[in-house]
């Protein structure tokens, strides 16, 4: 590759202030909506380390990249040991590997630092590290790493065994609540106003920005995600029109318990096992959380049984519906759909499920059909377990499986999600 496109990736080579022109950081840089990612200052890069950033396209990923060597520009660290390469124009690992091996051969002895971004673009990349490694490049070398599909990422990396120093899997997520109170332009709002503006808005980035500077999400900016959704899943060969239906069906089926077969029911997908497919590829592209019902018995989770399908963050049921039905003026029609009793309560479940789950990896729902009760979320701490049903409009108590079961309602909703962090992370 010509040095002069590496140029184009690594302005910083020839200048290092050229950092402050690079465009993902002018973008937020002096913006109210500016939110700064924690790993930005915590992400280990020690000599020898391979981390990995996860998590959905546009989330920021990218972003996040060019914070951290901004960061180590400040720190004075040499501009021509910084290398940053987007691999999404890559065909292949040897394509991936010319490139390493041209940028540090002549680079072993001294500190350099790595960032691959949306390296799940790339087939079998982990080959290129692993020959990079072999030949003795990475000693000195710490590697920070992106992509945009789990299974990818997590399959990938295990073929690189005592090769990932202590390199540590991120992953980022679009902005909850804790962290939209972070934002300048949302500071001085009270908790249930915030509420309200994440069930119209959501946590993604551009999303936000829009919101601030326009008071609502624009449809061209639902179209911009629509299109990454589907450009993602062309690449795995699924087709656009099972995509839609299927997002669809989450969108219309929120919060309750679907097998598959009623996943596609009255749409043009014929075939149950398309269901799982489809909706284990959003799984992978952290677009989807699957809710799965818990067993008393395995202390675990019943992967046979119905499951609960939300999305991970609220504007991806706006997008789903609208692509169905060929909305315009998206988010007007979902402050109309917010006025609903019924859609707002289910929004709020998925709002609360996704929140503690990703705190608590353990979460479930749980169902009896003899015992006709069914428990929202039941988060499992080893052979513990703790009991919610979640209510947008409040409610009593009961008892399931020989526990209290407490109530969930946008109050008590509030006060565990903003009280202090330590407390937060036992939710």
């Amino acid at each position: 590759m010509s040095s002069n496109r590496l140029l184009l990736y690594n302005p910083w080579w020839l200048d290092p202030a050229s950092i402050q022109l690079d465009q993902h950081l002018s973008a937020v840089r002096g913006k109210s909506y500016r939110f700064v990612p924690r790993l930005v200052q915590t992400v280990s890069l020690e000599a020898g380390d391979i981390s990995i950033i996860r998590g959905a396209r546009q989330v920021g990923k990218t972003t996040t990249f060019k914070m951290i060597i901004e960061r180590l520009l400040d720190e004075k660290v040499p501009a021509k040991s910084i290398f940053y390469f987007s691999c999404e124009a890559l065909t292949s690992f040897q394509e991936l590997q010319s490139l390493l091996v041209d940028y540090l051969e002549n680079k072993k002895d001294r500190k350099v630092f790595l960032f691959l971004d949306e390296i799940s673009f790339v087939p079998e990349w982990q080959r290129a590290i692993l020959a990079i490694a072999n030949l003795g490049l990475t000693r000195n070398a710490s590697l920070l790493l992106t992509g945009s599909n789990a299974r990818d990422l997590k399959e990938s990396s295990e073929r690189l065994p005592g090769r990932r120093g202590s390199g540590r899997d991120y992953q980022l997520f679009p902005l909850a609540l804790p962290e939209l109170k972070q934002l300048a332009c949302f500071e001085s709002l009270s908790p249930e106003k915030l509420l309200e503006i994440y069930f119209h808005v959501g946590g993604f980035p551009l999303a936000i920005a829009d919101y601030v500077k326009h008071g609502v999400v624009r449809d061209m900016t639902y179209e911009i995600y629509r299109n990454w959704i589907i450009g993602d899943a062309g690449r795995y060969h699924l087709q656009q029109e099972t995509l839609k239906q299927i997002l669809f069906r989450i969108a219309e089926t929120v919060s309750s318990q679907i097998t598959w077969p009623r996943l596609i029911e009255n749409s043009p997908v014929r075939s149950h096992e398309t269901a799982p497919q489809y909706v284990e590829h959003l799984q992978d592209a952290f677009l989807c959380h699957i809710h799965y019902c818990y067993d008393p018995e395995r202390n675990g989770p019943v992967f046979q049984k119905a499951r609960k399908i939300y999305f991970i963050d609220p504007l991806l049921y706006a997008l789903a519906w609208s692509w169905h039905e060929g909305t315009i003026n998206i988010h007007a029609w979902m402050e109309k759909r917010l006025t609903e009793s019924e859609f707002r309560g289910r929004l709020f479940e998925s709002v609360v499920v996704n929140h503690v789950s990703r705190l608590q990896p353990g979460t479930y729902f749980w169902y009896s059909s003899q015992q006709k009760k069914e428990v929202d979320l039941l988060i499992r701490e080893g052979k513990k377990i703790r009991l919610y049903e979640i209510k947008q409009g409040g409610g009593r108590g009961f008892r399931a499986l020989n526990h209290p079961v407490e109530i969930i309602d946008p109050s008590a909703f509030l006060q565990m999600t903003f009280r202090s962090a330590k407390e937060s992370q036992k939710f």
